[in-house]
């Protein structure tokens, strides 16, 4: 299983929500104006969000 976390210090949340737009397992939503983590036990451990976010505020390591 996975283990997902969002530095919310770094993260520009929907203004800058591209973790939201590519993860193919659907575990990010939109909350307000905060990214949130949803179905994180369907993480494949890809690592896109990882990727594309550009202030590196998402982090996916196995748990």
């Amino acid at each position: 299983m996975a283990k997902i976390t969002i530095d919310y210090e770094k993260c520009e949340g929907a203004d800058c929500a591209e973790c939201v737009d590519v993860c193919p397992m659907e575990n990010f939503e939109i909350e307000g104006d905060k990214i949130i983590i949803c179905n994180q036990e369907e993480c494949s451990l890809c690592e896109v969000c990882m990727d594309v976010c550009p202030n590196e505020a998402v982090k996916v390591e196995e748990d």
